[in-house]
């Protein structure tokens, strides 16, 4: 695990802990709600099938796993990892309460070295990690995921913004502990620099005005 993921840890331990005061009590409404509202919008935009075997990195109390799990009525095994050990406790509990504890597995890793075989999934998502991590290690979470996706497979990706106005972005700075936000622009030349195809935006709608969010899809680039 890099720095930065140690960092991001750290921070998720307290806030999931209940150690940060009202910034703890407000995530914890956010994390469970964000599953229900959001994932249907990104489930359309990643093609997302019955038949997929799906990872979440940073799936941190497992909402977008469940949700996405049941609106497709999936047959196959979802998989999750986080990098927060209290995060995971709940998701747990969320998933047992759900009765999807044979479908849905979680684990505890960083996004820069993930366990699992190569070409272990078609469908690979990031939601809210990639502004904790440095260039470094956002390039080798790209490259792990592009190693654990099967030919053709999608990554998809959901992340704040950078704004025109200095005080939305150290509002972020300050309430994510981010360490890095990135354009599309960046975001788009980084995927196709590391062997993705045709990445494509898209918009999500939420409520976190003036804060803006950026979301993409890209496939796996075949091996020449």
């Amino acid at each position: 695990m890099n720095d930065d993921e140690r960092f991001a840890q750290a921070f998720y331990e307290d806030l999931e802990g209940g150690r940060l005061g009202l910034l703890s009590v407000v995530a914890k409404v956010v994390f469970d709600l964000s599953g229900y509202f959001y994932a249907g919008s990104l489930i359309r935009k990643a093609h997302l099938r019955p038949s997929d075997r799906m990872l979440e990195v940073g799936c941190g109390t497992a909402s977008m796993l469940i949700r996405a799990h049941g609106f497709r009525n999936s047959a196959s095994k979802y998989y999750g990892v986080d990098i927060s050990y209290t995060m995971l406790d709940r998701a747990r509990h969320n998933i047992r309460r759900q009765g999807l504890g044979g479908s849905i597995f979680i684990a505890a890793s960083p996004a820069s070295s993930l366990p699992f075989k190569d070409e272990s999934f078609s469908v690979v998502l990031f939601a809210f990690v990639i502004k904790h991590l440095s260039d470094e290690t956002f390039v080798s979470a790209l490259k792990e995921a592009h190693r654990v996706l099967m030919p053709g497979g999608r990554l998809v990706m959901w992340e704040f913004l950078p704004s025109s106005m200095g005080w939305a972005n150290r509002y972020v700075y300050s309430v994510t502990r981010a360490v890095r936000l990135r354009d599309r622009g960046e975001v788009v030349s980084l995927l196709e620099n590391t062997s993705f195809s045709c990445p494509k935006p898209f918009t999500i709608l939420a409520p976190w005005m003036p804060t803006r969010t950026f979301a993409v899809v890209a496939t796996k680039r075949a091996a020449k």
